[in-house]
């Protein structure tokens, strides 16, 4: 019984995707909505509408600001994912297979990584705090931000890295992306707008620009940080190995 629901299930949903393909405007035709008035739209009116001097952060987090959302509870699920299998690194029983070579690590690479790691870290959040005005924004700033974690983890060790990222606060960096989706949702909300509403009329009209340009920011923060914390809270999963 359970067998056919399931099949059940499976063919309705094949139908219903089906059926949506077929009305799908044909790829490529000059025709498409994409064409015909979505890119002039988001090219005319995407600063103005958008709240970011940055079209692309406007499209990401306001036009599409749902999609954007996803995007990031997908990478948070994929972190659950990861520790549900391999687990947390703990840096009393583990050490890093990177420790465990039998190469030994140069000086200067050592010295190399500890002289750049801060400026890597200054660049990403640059790259995030910008994301609104200039090229970059929170996928960006966070991913340089992970990798700026992983370079310090394989040059001076896993202990030393988790020691100084702790736990209790990583934690928090980790959801910071769907939580900071959620709570700049709820504010539009609590001011009688859509979930995940920027230009808020429940502000003063002078400061409705300057209150979106905020709101934009934070969630950028939230996916900058959020982002680097789930790669590196990967990068520690995956690194981890058992002492002897």
């Amino acid at each position: 019984m359970k067998k056919g629901l399931a099949i059940f299930a499976l063919l309705l949903l094949w139908v219903l995707l089906i059926s949506t393909v077929v009305v799908l405007p044909p790829m490529g035709s000059p025709e498409n909505p994409t064409y015909t008035h979505i890119v002039p739209r988001y090219l005319e009116k995407g600063v103005e509408e958008g709240g970011a001097h940055n079209i692309i952060t406007g499209i990401i987090l306001n036009y599409r600001g749902y999609d954007t959302m996803g995007e990031v509870t997908v990478i948070f699920t994929a972190l659950m994912a990861v520790l549900a299998v391999l687990g947390r690194e703990n840096f009393l029983l583990h050490t890093s297979k990177a420790e465990m070579s039998t190469v030994e690590k140069s000086i200067i690479v050592k010295s190399v990584a500890r002289f750049l790691t801060p400026f890597i870290v200054l660049f990403a959040l640059y790259i995030i705090f910008h994301g609104a005005e200039s090229p970059g924004g929170g996928f960006q700033g966070g991913a340089i931000l992970g990798a700026s974690i992983i370079i310090i983890t394989l040059t001076l060790g896993l202990a030393f890295v988790t020691k100084k990222l702790s736990l209790k606060y990583r934690v928090l960096f980790e959801s910071a992306g769907p939580l900071g989706f959620f709570i700049i949702g709820m504010v539009g909300i609590l001011c009688g707008q859509n979930f995940l509403t920027y230009l808020l009329p429940c502000v003063a009209l002078a400061y409705q620009d300057l209150v979106r340009h905020l709101l934009l920011i934070i969630v950028e923060i939230g996916i900058g940080v959020g982002g680097g914390a789930i790669i590196a809270s990967i990068f520690f999963a995956m690194e981890k190995v058992e002492k002897e």
